[in-house]
C-alpha cells in the first residue's frame, strides 16, 4: 500500500507554513513564509520537564517548619485542631472515592 500526503513536523522541528497576504493598497496576493517557536508537544513536553525540575529541586522536608513545630512542642505550645483535621481526613477520603469512580 502506498500513501501519499505530507508528513507530520518531527518532534523538535520548526513547522513553516505559507500565508498569502493582500497588500492593504489593493495589490498583488504576497506569499511569506511563517515560522511557528515549536510545535504543541514540544511546548508541553518543556512545559512538564521544568515542573520536574522544580519537584525534584524541592526539598522532602520543610526543614524550618519541623524546627518551628519542634518547638511550640517543646514549650507546650503545639495545639491540634482536631476539627480541621476530621475535615481534611473527610474531604481526602471523598476526593479518593470520586477519583475511584
Amino acid at each position: 500500500m502506498k500513501i501519499t500526503g505530507q508528513n507530520p513536523p518531527r518532534t523538535g522541528e520548526l513547522t513553516q507554513s505559507k500565508s498569502r497576504e493582500v497588500d492593504a493598497r489593493g495589490g498583488k496576493p504576497q506569499v511569506r513564509e511563517t515560522k511557528t517557536a515549536e510545535p504543541a508537544a514540544t511546548r508541553a513536553s518543556l512545559t512538564l520537564n521544568k515542573v520536574k525540575d522544580a519537584i525534584r529541586n524541592t526539598p522532602e522536608v520543610r526543614s524550618a517548619k519541623v524546627a518551628e513545630l519542634r518547638e511550640r512542642v517543646r514549650a507546650g505550645e503545639y495545639r491540634v485542631d482536631s476539627g480541621r483535621v476530621a475535615e481534611k481526613m473527610i474531604n481526602a477520603s471523598l476526593r479518593e472515592d470520586i477519583e475511584r469512580s
